[in-house]
Order: structure tokens, then C-alpha cells, then sequence
């Protein structure tokens, strides 16, 4: 054995050493990329976890797990960048000139992409502070409809309309509306007749709203008992009531259209008018 090794490892010519620990340190540096990267994600992992268990909001989680990808990728380019010039060093090509050239190219394309890093900017406003999350239902730009995805330099709105994709840039937003934050409002605002009683009309809606609450598929969507501003507005041929019912996210809709069905019933049981137009034709003869 050991004049295997005499022969073999303290008879090895220079040059041979120099091309083991050469592709040592590529090894070495391969090794350490992979083991960088993956100690990384493990530990945005964790804390993106330790933080979703604390949260409830669904919504919330996608707004959290949107911004953890975005820190993911960032990351680990500036990893493979910093991987990339540890590589050219051992290759023993010096980075000065890459920088210097990176550096004039980097002024020339930030010029050129101004409004690049005004939309990534903005969408990093956007998704700190939580203004819209993946599944709200918005208005931006004239474009209204559901949230399908959030990236720094875009949102991707789907029309409730149409169902027409629309790819909003960040950096040209001025005005979010988001219809679905926190909580919403099922507003009404119900004509009748001026002969009619408005604390008939307005007893009627309270008993509309109990009739709504006793079923429990549309309880769950209501947080608060029914607000009922009155009488309103004179209007040329009728006396306009309004109110309102605080629901969950999204819940309006589906709030709005069983409460008008229900009122439309118990107007009729009460003989409560609600008026409309009316052509009357008097023939000459």
C-alpha cells in the first residue's frame, strides 16, 4: 500500500495537481450553489409558514404566498449572479471589465426601461400594503372584474362580463376600487307608491330581512342586521326607501338578489304598490 501510494499520489506531476484542485473548486462551488439555494427555500418555507398559521384570510395567504415566490426568485438569481462570477474567477477571467461593461449597459437599458421599474416598483406598493389580493373583485382602469394573478409588473383581471382577460400595468394605476376588502354592502333603494304608509314599508323590510336570516345559506353570508335609512327621495311618481346589509366578501350579490325576490313576494301579500310606467290608449270612437 504504501509504495502504491510512493508511486501513484507523491509521484504526481504539478500540472496534474493544479487540474485536481482546479475542478475541486468547481466542485466545491457547484456544491455550495445547490446547498445555498436549498437552505434558502427552507427557510422561507418556514417563516412563510410559521406566518400562514397565524393568518385566517384566505386571501391574505395568496397576497403572502404571491410575495413570498416574488423574494424566492429574486433571491436565487442574485445567488446564481454571485455563482456565475465565483465560476469566471476560478476560470481565472477577470470580472473587472464584465462589471464596468455591466454597469454602462445597466444605464442604457434602465433608460430604456423606465417604465419597467415604475411597474415593478408600484406592484411592490401594491402588494406590501394589500390594496388587492388574488380573488377580489376590483375596478381598475375602466376594467372590472376578478383578480386571477399578481406579479410586480402586472395584475391580470378576468371581466365578469365578457370573461375577457385584461393585463393591467402597475405603474399606470392611480385608482384601486376593491369591491370585496374586509367586508361588503347590499344596497337597495325600493319605489313605492306615495298612498302607501312608510313605516308599513319600512316594517315590511324588517320582515323581510328575518325571513332572509332564518335560512342558513344565506345567514352565513350576512354580518349585520339590516340598516334602513327611510324615506329617501321624492320621486316625480313614487317615494324611494333605502337600505342596506352589511354581508361578507363577495356575499352582496347573492344577498342583493334573494332579498329583492323576497321583497317582491311580501309587497304583494301586503298590497304594497310599487309603481311603474303605464301607457293608457284612449281610442277616438
Amino acid at each position: 500500500m504504501e509504495e502504491f501510494l510512493n508511486l501513484e499520489l507523491f509521484t504526481l506531476r504539478p500540472e496534474y495537481i493544479k487540474i485536481i484542485v482546479f475542478i475541486w473548486r468547481i466542485i466545491k462551488c457547484t456544491l455550495l450553489l445547490f446547498i445555498t439555494i436549498k437552505f434558502f427555500r427552507w427557510a422561507l418555507n418556514k417563516f412563510y409558514c410559521k406566518i400562514v398559521s397565524k393568518i385566517e384570510s384566505n386571501e391574505r395567504k395568496q397576497q403572502i404566498l404571491t410575495l413570498k415566490t416574488i423574494i424566492c426568485h429574486t433571491s436565487e438569481f442574485i445567488i446564481f449572479a454571485i455563482y456565475i462570477a465565483s465560476m469566471l474567477f476560478i476560470f481565472g477571467i477577470d470580472i473587472k471589465p464584465f462589471l464596468a461593461t455591466a454597469g454602462v449597459v445597466g444605464i442604457a437599458v434602465g433608460f430604456g426601461a423606465k417604465r419597467f421599474v415604475e411597474d415593478i416598483i408600484s406592484g411592490i406598493i401594491i402588494l406590501i400594503e394589500g390594496q388587492i389580493r388574488v380573488g377580489d373583485y376590483v375596478e381598475i382602469q375602466g376594467m372590472s372584474g376578478t383578480v386571477e394573478k399578481i406579479t410586480l409588473p402586472l395584475i391580470t383581471v378576468r371581466s365578469d362580463k365578457t370573461g375577457a382577460i385584461c393585463f393591467i400595468r402597475c405603474g399606470y394605476i392611480d385608482t384601486i376600487i376593491n369591491h370585496t376588502m374586509n367586508y361588503s354592502y347590499a344596497f337597495f333603494a325600493f319605489d313605492v307608491a306615495y298612498k302607501e304608509d312608510i313605516e308599513h314599508v319600512t316594517e315590511t323590510l324588517k320582515k323581510c330581512f328575518n325571513k332572509l336570516i332564518a335560512d342558513n345559506e344565506f345567514k352565513k353570508y350576512i354580518l349585520q342586521d339590516i340598516e334602513i335609512f327611510g324615506l329617501d327621495e321624492f320621486k316625480e311618481s313614487s317615494l324611494c326607501v333605502k337600505c342596506r346589509i352589511k354581508t361578507q366578501p363577495k356575499g352582496q350579490w347573492i344577498i342583493r338578489r334573494t332579498f329583492n325576490k323576497i321583497v317582491k313576494e311580501e309587497f304583494e301579500k301586503e298590497n304594497i304598490e310599487i309603481p311603474f310606467n303605464q301607457l293608457v290608449v284612449i281610442s277616438a270612437d
